[in-house]
């Protein structure tokens, strides 16, 4: 009877488990404005090197939270690509559409770039309060020379854009809008070294 009743739960188990996982996954990616400022070249060549950051949150999770003290992420909702390789695919499209560099490499390419550009992702998230929520987005970047790795500046960028909804679609559509400020922004930033 208890070997009965052991098989019994375990199947009921599974049919709910599988009933529950039946959910759709809802994948999501980012991709700048197209109102990008145009500008003569400033760079005759410069790379793209791959985004850094705190490693869990550089993968395909989406990110929240509702407190300093705790963070999860969206369980039917994800990136299509891993965070860095979609902030690094933008950032070369902002920089061709503006044609600050006569050349954008990206960090793979064995060409020879001038300049460098390094990005660090410091926070990517969803933080929602009992008042509403905002996309938290912050983004460190370093011009440097590539002959001698020489800092030529740096610039941490903050964006807090407010989201329309408290789900991981409200949070991508702010982030978007972020990404277009920090595409401009870093274009502006560029001009002027």
């Amino acid at each position: 009877m208890k070997l009965y009743f052991s098989l019994l739960t375990t199947l009921l188990s599974i049919i709910f488990f599988s009933a529950c996982s039946n959910r759709p996954l809802h994948m999501y990616t980012l991709n700048i404005e197209e109102n990008i400022p145009k500008t003569s070249p400033h760079f005759d060549s410069i790379r793209v090197d791959y985004p850094k950051g705190i490693e869990e949150t550089m993968g395909t999770k989406i990110y929240f939270s509702r407190s300093n003290l705790t963070q999860s992420y969206y369980s039917y909702s994800q990136w299509s690509k891993s965070l860095n390789r979609i902030l690094m695919a933008n950032l070369i499209k902002a920089l061709l559409k503006s044609n600050i560099s006569k050349n954008v490499l990206d960090y793979a390419s064995q060409a020879e770039a001038k300049y460098e550009l390094e990005s660090t992702i410091y926070s990517f998230e969803h933080k929602i309060e009992d008042k509403g929520s905002f996309a938290n987005i912050s983004i460190g970047m370093r011009l440097l020379r590539t002959q001698d790795h020489y800092l030529i500046s740096s610039k941490i960028f903050n964006y807090k854009i407010p989201c329309e909804t408290t789900d991981a679609k409200g949070f991508v559509e702010a982030s978007n809008k972020a990404l277009s400020h920090l595409s401009i922004d870093t274009i502006k930033w560029l001009k002027n070294q």
